[in-house]
């Protein structure tokens, strides 16, 4: 998750990366998350974009939605890393 974070536009909610489960929901400046999920999803990395079933904290807090990545046990470095790299990816794509 700290690579996550440190990608500059992306907003990781929730608690510092220390005290997160295996769910990373995010927002990256400028960019719906539909459009990050549909654009991760061509370079292979399944993520979930929506309200997760918590509209009235999105509303709450302003957010149209997140995009949400979840990590296990059975997720590699290598996945992380994909992840990241697609999420640069998003940001050349939209500027």
């Amino acid at each position: 998750l700290e690579k996550l974070e440190e990608i500059p536009g992306v907003r990781v909610l929730g608690p510092s990366a220390g005290k997160k489960g295996g769910v990373a929901a995010f927002v990256l400046e400028g960019v719906h998350p539909h459009d990050v999920a549909q654009i991760l999803d061509h370079y292979g990395v399944a993520v979930r974009a929506g309200h997760h079933c918590a509209q009235p904290l999105h509303e709450k807090f302003g957010l149209p939605a997140t995009t949400r990545a979840s990590f296990y046990l059975y997720n590699t470095r290598a996945e992380v890393d994909k992840l990241v790299e697609a999420i640069y990816g998003v940001k050349k794509i939209f500027g």
